[in-house]
Order: C-alpha cells, then structure tokens, then sequence
C-alpha cells in the first residue's frame, strides 16, 4: 500500500520537477556570474596563501547545467555510501534513503533537488525496495551529497547496523555520560560540558535507535 502510493505521488511530482529544474537551468548563469565576480573580489584583497571560498556547488559531481530537463525522471536513486575504512554502497540502485540531518530527518527518492547536508547522530535507512528490503545504520556524523541526477553520497566518520547495537551497553553509555555532563554543569568546566553533551547526544540518538527496531 505505502509503496504504491509512494510511487503515485512520485509521478505526480515529476512535471513540477521538470519545470523547476528548467527554471533553475535559467538562473545558473547568473548564479555562475555572481560567484565567479565573488571570488575574483576576494583574490583582490586577501593574501595570496588563502584558497578562494567553495559554494555547494563545487560539491556536486554532476553540475545542473549538465542535466538534460526534457530526459525522463530515473526510476531510482544511485546510492554510494562511503566509511573511512568501508564501502557500504557502491552505485548501489535503491528506491529510497532517509537521512538524520542537522537541519531536519528528509528522504532522497529520484529527482531530489540538489542539496549538500551535514548529518548528525541517527539512523541511515536504506530503502533497496520500498516496504520489501530495508537496511538500517546508525551514523555518529557525516555529510550527504545529493545530486541533479538522482544519484547521492553519504560519506560517514562510522556506521554500524543497528541490529548490532547493545542496548545495555547503550544504556549504561548514556547514564555514564548524563553523570559526567552534570558533574561538569556543576563545577562550571565548559570544556568537559561540552564532551559530555557530545556523549548524551550519541548515545541519546543510539537508544531512540534500538527503541524504534
């Protein structure tokens, strides 16, 4: 049932889709204008050790101009999820993926706008088949890529199952770090606040994890 009325609402939106992307085709010329005087002022002022500024859009690996607007919509989402030491995904073709950003939970399904996200400590879901072959990882922190052609990459500091979470070791973490956080509020040490906050926050988001299996 949610798979198909998923894909419903994804043949609806795909026209609206079409017509912004050709909207944004339109503007990218004069986006590509502003941030290149933008940075020839900033090459005329600052030392010439500094790097010039990056824009997101120097992050996508496929430009929006390069998007033809007439091409039909893909029917998944090529899907690279990268570890330091791991690949978990490799140009995997997935229908769904649901991300723990800072700013907000969102899902990517084909023909996402562009977007660069930092994501916080929570639960990568990985939809290969809506409603039939989900995998769930829990990141500590990261950034999610999404690009104009319906692929996206999830680049992780770690990522574990969360079927291989521990929930009593998760619990005593957590009171451990709540301990710590307000010995710390009480002696005024910010430093040692701000790492045990850190703390509450993993293994917060990890508990919330387990409790939703």
């Amino acid at each position: 049932m949610l798979c198909s009325r998923v894909r419903q609402c994804l043949h609806r939106s795909a026209s609206y889709f079409v017509r912004e992307l050709r909207s944004a085709s339109a503007a990218l010329e004069g986006q590509k204008s502003s941030t290149e005087m933008f940075t020839e002022k900033f090459k005329a002022v600052a030392p010439g050790v500094m790097e010039p500024p990056k824009f997101p859009g120097d992050y996508s690996k496929t430009k929006l101009s390069e998007v033809d607007p007439s091409a039909p919509m893909p029917g998944k989402v090529s899907f690279n999820f990268y570890l330091p030491h791991q690949v978990i995904h490799q140009n995997s073709e997935v229908d769904m993926v649901l991300l723990p950003a800072t700013t907000g939970d969102f899902g990517i399904m084909p023909g996402h706008v562009p977007v660069v996200a930092q994501l916080r400590p929570g639960v990568v879901t990985v939809h290969k088949e809506l409603d039939k072959e989900v995998e769930r990882y829990f990141v500590s922190s990261g950034f999610a890529f999404v690009h104009p052609d319906s692929s996206a990459d999830v680049c992780a500091v770690e990522a574990v199952p969360v079927d291989d979470l521990d929930p009593a070791a998760i619990s005593s973490g957590l009171s451990d770090y709540s301990a710590k956080l307000a010995s710390a509020q009480s002696k005024g040490d910010e430093y040692e606040a701000a790492t045990a906050q850190i703390g509450v926050d993993v293994f917060s988001a990890m508990n919330s994890a387990v409790s939703a299996k």
